[in-house]
């Protein structure tokens, strides 16, 4: 039996399980680390850093202008100072002129991460006037006993009562509200939301998926969410976590997502390394 007693939970450990409880195993009972990652989760983490930088550039230094050059140039910056080895791209054929390839596939996610901030800057600059109330907000509360914890992007405060949690995503497909309300991370958040301003009516707070690729917002209203449903919902994954813990028994869980994760040494149902290509 396995000793070790997960005491937080978060959205991400919940979608590492549901995405495979094998993987799950290797990151939060193996302690697995691993560097690698994606070329795309490389680029949101940088997009998301600047867009950080910009904020905190307002609200604590009390910045009131920006120009193109100075956020292009935090990009360039970031991208260069946290560029390293273990960045992968998936690719199903590896081309016949690899190191072209490589190299071309670099400067094209870097290239969309200066168009990306460039048309950012377009919509919002050069003031970036929103109503940004706080940054990267830790959030911990409880659903039924259980302790979590949830990492907000921004929360928008328009000071009449009214707020808005913010999650930046980078992909290209932008959720509809439909899907939003199926959404766990988006559920979690709202009762995160709930717990951290308890005086607020849910009413008046807004979740909100940012794509910065296109500069689209989809948003709903926390009341909208069944918070009953949510919470048995989690509550159900998190015995279903448990009952794997008891049992030592964390199965494989082959998709397509497969291709984007790095455990495939550790992986029983993997024969070889994930053949992605590292970008270095």
């Amino acid at each position: 039996m396995l000793a070790l007693k997960i005491e937080k939970y978060s959205y991400s450990k919940l979608d590492s399980f549901n995405t495979c409880p094998l993987k799950y195993k290797f990151i939060y009972i193996d302690q697995i680390r691993k560097k690698d990652e994606s070329i795309q989760a490389f680029l949101g983490k940088i997009i998301h850093s600047c867009l950080e930088w910009i904020y905190i550039q307002k609200l604590d230094n009390k910045v009131s202008y920006f120009s193109l050059d100075q956020i292009t140039n935090k990009f360039k910056e970031y991208w260069d100072e946290r560029w390293h080895s273990k960045i992968r791209f998936y690719q199903f054929r590896h081309p016949k002129k690899l190191s072209h390839f490589i190299k071309q596939k670099k400067n094209d996610y870097f290239t969309l991460g200066i168009k990306t901030l460039v048309n950012y800057y377009s919509k919002y600059g050069p003031n970036f006037n929103q109503d940004v109330f706080r940054l990267e907000e830790k959030v911990e509360f409880q659903i039924k006993g259980f302790n979590f914890i949830s990492i907000i992007d921004r929360i928008d405060n328009d000071g009449s009562g009214n707020i808005k949690i913010i999650d930046y995503k980078t992909g290209k497909k932008n959720l509809t509200e439909k899907k939003m309300l199926k959404n766990l991370q988006m559920g979690i958040y709202s009762i995160a939301a709930n717990s951290t301003f308890p005086e607020i009516n849910r009413d008046n707070i807004t979740l909100t998926l940012f794509y910065t690729m296109n500069n689209k917002e989809v948003s709903i209203k926390a009341s909208e969410f069944d918070s009953k449903n949510l919470k048995n919902q989690i509550i159900k994954n998190i015995s279903e976590i448990k009952t794997c813990e008891e049992t030592s028994s964390f199965d494989p869980k082959e998709s397509n997502l497969c291709n984007w994760c790095y455990y495939w040494n550790e992986c029983n149902a993997k024969t070889k390394d994930n053949p992605s290509l590292y970008l270095d």
